[in-house]
């Protein structure tokens, strides 16, 4: 059943971390991302399937631009900004869902790692944890699925209600012109279209996101095993420093998850914020000039898609680095005080990792953080400013 990765945890069926990112593999495989998972008699297919997705959601920019040189005189102004939204965001979602695909075997190995560094939950208590982690990272997916799918929707039913193509993306063998039955199949034509440049864009967003979700799982559970540290009166010190020895192993282990990540997401991220800060802008235009009551609709939910692209990630960002002070914090707090000589060297060398906070950045330039997307948010306001005291919403009515 397809919701059975979001089932509650009982004794005996507790899921382990790499089903975390399942519906994320499902949407990457649909888009013809995972060859590894296809059997090898249909692997030509899904190759072909791969080429044609890619070649649809390549062309959005491309046919985006066609129309912008052959029919820019016949636009409106709220089709112009309609347009313009999918037309800077679509070669950035096309960048961005290359650079993924490149990178799809980073997946193959992080579940690999996330394996390894579930031995270590030996607990029940533990493993339940991991269990309800899996459970969020498939629920942000379906989350990002919807609000993605409710944006394409919503924009593709209320221009085609208003007798127009949703994006006037550059159709050489229909004219939608020609009558409501050439308006129908070219607007499903370029629904299609834009579902595949969405998609690249959901595929890179959620990514990291359920990624974060996981890291921070497991931070949360070394930090449990270090605050239980030395706490059971019943192991010796011998015991105590094998445990000890884990924590330190555990910790190696989730900076290499890291590393192993941190490539990938500086690329993506780094396209991501050059281009979320105008697209903020022009939809905020768009709503507030010149978009009626249906496309600003499909406007608002554009902008909730825009926000859930950049605050989550940058937020969870914060909160990894808030999981690695209390990771030191717990470690200096631990019971080691009355410990042996071996054990506090061990110990001290540890700190001195830990205190190290994880962090990403964008392009190795910008650090991922609340504040950075504050900046680029700002750069929205900066837009609209730019545009009321210019006049140009009115010149652009008058002519």
């Amino acid at each position: 059943m397809f919701f059975r990765y979001l089932r509650e945890p009982t004794a005996t069926d507790l899921m382990p971390s790499r089903d975390g990112f399942k519906y994320l593999e499902y949407g990457m495989m649909a888009l013809g991302w995972v060859p590894q998972a296809i059997d090898k008699k249909y692997l030509c297919i899904y190759r072909m399937w791969t080429m044609f997705v890619i070649m649809l959601a390549g062309y959005l920019p491309v046919g985006l631009c066609i129309t912008y040189v052959k029919e820019f005189s016949t636009f409106t102004p709220g089709e112009l900004f309609t347009s313009l939204q999918a037309g800077f965001n679509a070669p950035a979602a096309f960048t961005r869902g290359v650079i993924s695909f490149l990178n799809i075997w980073r997946l193959m190995e992080l579940k690999k790692l996330l394996d390894e560094i579930d031995k270590r939950c030996v607990t029940e208590e533990e493993r339940i944890r991991v269990h309800r982690a899996v459970i969020r990272g498939n629920k942000i997916y379906l989350l990002y699925q919807f609000t993605y799918s409710i944006f394409v929707t919503l924009t593709y039913l209320t221009s085609v209600c208003r007798g127009l193509t949703p994006w006037r993306v550059y159709n050489h063998f229909i004219d939608w012109r020609d009558g409501p039955w050439s308006l129908l199949s070219a607007s499903f034509i370029e629904y299609i279209i834009m579902s595949s440049g969405v998609y690249f864009n959901q595929m890179t967003d959620v990514y990291p996101l359920i990624f974060g979700f996981a890291l921070r799982s497991h931070l949360q559970l070394l930090c449990t095993r270090i605050e239980n540290l030395r706490t059971n009166p019943a192991m010796s010190e011998e015991q105590n420093y094998f445990a000890f020895s884990g924590c330190i192993e555990d910790h190696k282990l989730i900076l290499k998850i890291c590393d192993l990540m941190r490539p990938y997401i500086s690329q993506t991220t780094f396209v991501q914020f050059l281009f979320v800060g105008l697209l903020f802008g022009l939809t905020m235009i768009n709503l507030m000039f010149f978009a009626d009551l249906w496309m600003g609709l499909a406007s608002i939910a554009y902008i909730i898609a825009l926000f859930f692209q950049t605050f989550p990630f940058c937020f969870t960002c914060n909160l990894i680095e808030s999981d690695c002070e209390n990771l030191a914090l717990a470690l200096f707090q631990s019971k080691w005080i009355d410990a042996p000589r071996p054990y506090k060297s061990a110990l001290i060398y540890f700190l001195q990792n830990v205190q190290q906070s994880i962090r990403f950045t964008a392009g190795s330039i910008f650090p991922i953080s609340l504040d950075t997307n504050i900046k680029v948010a700002k750069l929205a306001f900066s837009v609209v400013t730019f545009v009321k005291q210019m006049n140009i919403a009115e010149k652009l009515k008058t002519t």
